[in-house]
């Protein structure tokens, strides 16, 4: 599959933030790799509140015309450097301002437009844990119809982690993983976490039925000429999933957002949110099609 039939379009919202320019070294690396073009964003918050440097102006309906004078220049140094960026990484890009009330709700709708990918920083200027989600990654992450790739460090993508556990979406999942990891010459490792009670019970079952979901994953992508490993882990799903990632320093962790299957245990949209929390490194979140919500 060609980049463009995989990846034509990417969005990276963006701001002052460190996070953010993460983002967009994580976007220009995979862009030059898929061939896709990159969409800059940045919203100017017009309502209630907004901080710039270390000062909150609040305002009772809507920001005056001299802050937000200010916040149109900073704006377009914002959205220029990126132009520099990508420009300089010989990267197709588009850029775009928007003044709304919301940004989470506004990143969402423009995504809508036909983006394949959105790529974003794990949290905005003004929030100061440099892992943790902040509220419009965290929005934008539940809510988006297209893959989300919430960047914590700067990585070139050789390893990535990709939860499996038999479900239609963890397949999706790893899918894409497959087709991003050969675009970016990654090696992948496909995690299965089995309960603890399962094998306590029976660790034969418990094994089993790992063995019996890596098939079905395996069969799914078909023969690779990746180098895909495969691990199974007793324990607690998220908790397993953060620990792998973190001792064998791995770049990025692919999910999906929702298992299904008979048994709902694995890839439930809080695994996948505890997991973009507590994690060091990357996260990509694959969300469900509309025929997979339709069918829950």
């Amino acid at each position: 599959m060609s980049g463009t039939e995989f990846l034509k379009s990417i969005l990276i919202p963006v701001d002052r933030s460190a996070s953010s320019l993460m983002a967009e070294d994580m976007a220009a690396k995979i862009a030059k790799k898929t061939g896709a073009k990159v969409t800059v964003l940045h919203v100017i918050l017009r309502g209630f509140s907004y901080v710039q440097s270390e000062t909150t102006y609040t305002v009772p309906e809507k920001i005056s015309d001299e802050i937000l004078g200010s916040l149109e220049q900073e704006a377009e140094k914002i959205v220029s450097n990126a132009r520099d960026l990508f420009g300089e990484e010989k990267v197709l890009v588009d850029t775009e301002i928007l003044r709304e009330d919301d940004a989470a709700d506004t990143i969402l709708k423009y995504s809508e437009e036909d983006f394949d990918l959105i790529i974003m920083g794990a949290h905005g200027e003004n929030e100061k844990d440099p892992y943790a989600l902040g509220s419009v990654t965290k929005r934008v992450t539940a809510h988006a119809k297209c893959p989300v790739l919430i960047t914590k460090k700067a990585s070139s993508l050789s390893k990535m982690l990709v939860g499996v556990d038999g479900s239609r979406n963890s397949t999706k999942a790893l899918e894409y993983a497959v087709k991003l990891a050969e675009k970016m010459g990654s090696e992948i490792t496909m995690l299965n976490v089995q309960e603890h009670r399962l094998h306590k019970a029976s660790p034969e079952v418990a094994e089993e039925l790992g063995d019996k979901i890596f098939s079905k994953a395996s069969d799914a992508i078909g023969k690779q000429k990746l180098k895909i490993e495969k691990r199974l882990e007793i324990g607690v799903t998220s908790d397993k999933i953060f620990e792998v990632a973190e001792k064998g320093n791995y770049d990025l962790i692919v999910l999906g957002s929702r298992g299904l299957g008979t048994v709902k245990r694995f890839l439930l949209g809080s695994i996948s949110d505890d997991v973009s929390h507590k994690a060091k490194c990357s996260v990509l979140i694959v969300p469900q099609t509309r025929t997979q919500m339709d069918q829950v």
